[in-house]
């Protein structure tokens, strides 16, 4: 669901404003429903899901953010809360107060829509800038939240910390005590605008209004009737999720646990791959990506990247497609390598490039088929 810019300006004025980028979700690049992560944790019910649109209630949603570490692909994100801004405004400090905004707690810290924002990848990107204790102010009001309760989702982080990092995990404190001195907050659940760009942004929406006074643009029918949905077209659009970029920046720098696996999924592909190469053109994060010429075709693939959003094993015609985890960050540190790389010819019927599978095939696989069924019926006339 793609907003007009008058929706996002007003929006953009509101507090964690939800932006919803659908070409990037799975369900729509793999034409089938096979992901509800960010629909299961809504706690406002806000979200509907299909194979055609991921569907925002902007009169249900609430703003409070949970939904953004869930979606594998980062087709949801917000305006007011920004991972790295995040991770950022941690450095340096050991103990950090973290409020959510039904927090009633009188003491200093960091804002955030709510602790339902938090997962074990920014905790641990977190843990490598320093942060050894995260005191959560306002747990005892999740029961009746309007944003939601995340105490269940804060539990199944704590296990998860343990499992990555064990030891050096950094503490959540649950029940911390605000203390007597009031010190100043600094919000991370709105928008921040320098000067600059707040007069930008005015500017470009005033523009906007008198162009569409000038020039109506079309309804949304009519707009619907001219503009093709991106899945019916060959243009993919790729984008790193900003939870998973936070942790991969920082890979080196997290205490990662002995012996664990480290949260990471590298993929490979068997001899059943056909070269179709519709995981690398579909993949959301840019993990996968493919390319072809008329001389080759070659599929890469970057494991910082992935999300491990399982679509490339899903949507994989031959089955081909496999994971496993990573055990050392020299996997990680290597960058992107090349899955594999074939040589291709012009098919000598039709001209189009293929990969053959012998030194002697000529033609492509569909023109291969129809001249052994040429073949068939010049035997059956000759007979």
């Amino acid at each position: 669901m793609r907003m007009t810019r008058s929706e996002q300006a007003a929006g953009y004025l509101r507090l964690s404003e939800m932006i919803v980028e659908e070409e990037l979700c799975i369900n729509l690049r793999g034409r089938l429903e096979h992901c509800t992560r960010c629909r299961d944790v809504c706690p406002s019910d806000a979200l509907r899901l299909s194979v055609d649109a991921v569907d925002l209630d902007r009169q249900k949603c609430t703003g409070c953010n949970s939904c953004l570490p869930s979606c594998p692909a980062g087709a949801l994100r917000s305006s007011g809360f920004l991972p790295e801004r995040f991770v950022a405004a941690l450095a340096g400090r050991e103990r950090i107060d973290l409020h959510c905004r039904a927090s009633t707690g009188s003491g200093g810290g960091v804002v955030i829509p709510c602790h339902g924002v938090l997962d074990a990848r920014l905790i641990s990107a977190a843990r490598a800038e320093g942060v050894e204790t995260l005191a959560l102010h306002g747990l005892d009001q999740c029961a009746q939240c309007r944003y939601g309760d995340a105490r269940d989702r804060l539990r199944h982080l704590a296990e998860t910390l343990d499992e990555w990092l064990g030891e050096a995990a950094p503490r959540l404190d649950l029940e911390p005590v605000d203390g007597a001195r009031k010190a100043a907050r600094e919000y991370q659940d709105q928008p921040h605008l320098s000067r600059r760009a707040f007069l930008r942004f005015g500017g470009a929406q005033a523009v906007t209004q008198a162009a569409d006074w000038v020039v109506p643009g079309l309804s949304p029918d009519e707009a619907d009737t001219e503009v093709l949905p991106f899945y019916q077209s060959r243009v993919y659009p790729q984008r790193t999720v900003q939870y998973q970029a936070v942790l991969a920046s920082r890979v080196g720098r997290v205490p990662w646990r002995d012996g664990a696996p480290l949260p990471w999924k590298p993929r490979s592909v068997n001899a059943l791959c056909s070269g179709c190469l519709v995981c690398g053109e579909r993949c959301p994060t840019g993990a996968l990506q493919a390319s072809e010429s008329g001389q080759a075709q070659q599929l890469s693939f970057d494991p910082l990247l992935c999300s491990d959003c399982l679509l490339c094993e899903r949507i994989c015609p031959e089955g081909a497609m496999a994971s496993r985890s990573a055990l050392t960050q020299n996997e990680l540190e290597m960058g992107r390598s090349l899955l594999f790389h074939r040589r291709q010819r012009p098919c000598g019927r039709c001209g189009t490039p293929f990969v053959p599978e012998g030194p002697t095939e000529e033609n492509c696989r569909v023109c291969g088929n129809e001249q052994e069924l040429d073949d068939e019926w010049l035997d059956m006339l000759s007979g």
